[in-house]
């Protein structure tokens, strides 16, 4: 299944199971309060003379029977008895819901169609969309113009075999690296700053495999440098002026002397917009 459908729908298989279990077990739950409440159901009418409620029992036949202070109780059972209905019925609604969830998430792709045909004729093929993994594997391969700024800076290795320019940096690669994230390194982008064309080099350009698009991720990594500050938050304006969302295709982390790097900051910021 491609990974657009996955996330239009509950995350997975076992998730989807779990919550039918858990609704099966609420539903023969309120079959049983309902069964051993009291008869009848609760009617409230409004006092004309001093507009407090009035309580009625409603009996099978119709029949209405006032219900003072004194039945209390019984009032809250019959107040609770209808709850309960309206939860098995709506707990009933959603199994049937999700067993038309689970028929849908069963039921072939269009994205997957390709791998319907075989392997001979799909090299004379050209799909309407492309799989998820021949997406990813043509974004990740394609020619992009990469910062040539100081090439001679880029002394730190990573997994994957990159050159980036920062401890930090390389913490991060390798974290995007094995954790199955399509990212690349200081892939150049255009962007506008009124009437003039400016280009920018973010240190990471994730690909979201859902939407198949780009979201770019800066580290500022002297943050208490006036300077460094200064020029960074120029380019934060140009990418807000340019469209970017901070939260949405723009995520940045930033690390001072005394409050260093931590890659846990990096994952909560990547989990909270990927929720892989």
């Amino acid at each position: 299944m491609s990974i657009y459908h996955r996330h239009m729908t509950m995350p997975d298989e076992e998730t989807i199971l779990r919550r039918k279990q858990y609704l099966e077990k609420l539903c023969r739950k309120l079959e049983t309060r309902i069964k051993n409440a009291p008869p009848g159901s609760l009617v409230i009418n409004r006092k004309q003379r001093t507009g407090s409620p009035g309580f009625y029992q409603v009996l099978p036949g119709r029949k209405r029977v006032y219900l003072n202070a004194g039945n209390q109780k019984l009032i809250q059972l019959l107040a609770q008895k209808e709850y309960d209905r309206k939860a098995l019925a709506a707990a009933r609604r959603e199994l049937q819901q999700l067993e038309a969830l689970n028929e849908y998430c069963a039921t072939e792709k269009v994205e997957d169609t390709l791998l319907l045909c075989r392997e001979e004729k799909r090299q004379l093929i050209r799909p309407v969309i492309e799989s998820d993994a021949s997406f990813r594997e043509s974004w990740l391969n394609q020619d992009y113009f990469a910062n040539p700024y100081a090439p001679e800076e880029k002394i730190f290795p990573t997994e994957r075999g990159d050159m980036v320019r920062s401890k930090s940096e390389g913490q991060q690669a390798d974290y995007l690296f094995y954790h199955d994230y399509a990212y690349l390194y200081e892939k150049q982008i255009e962007l506008w700053d009124g009437t003039r064309k400016l280009f920018r080099y973010p240190d990471f350009t994730i690909l979201d495999p859902v939407t198949r698009t780009e979201v770019i991720f800066e580290h500022f990594g002297k943050a208490d440098d006036e300077d460094y500050l200064q020029n960074n938050m120029e380019k934060l304006r140009l990418y807000l002026n340019n469209g970017y969302v901070i939260g949405q295709n723009l995520l940045f982390t930033f690390e001072t002397r005394d409050a260093p790097f931590t890659i846990d900051q990096f994952i909560r910021v990547l989990d909270a917009r990927f929720k892989k």
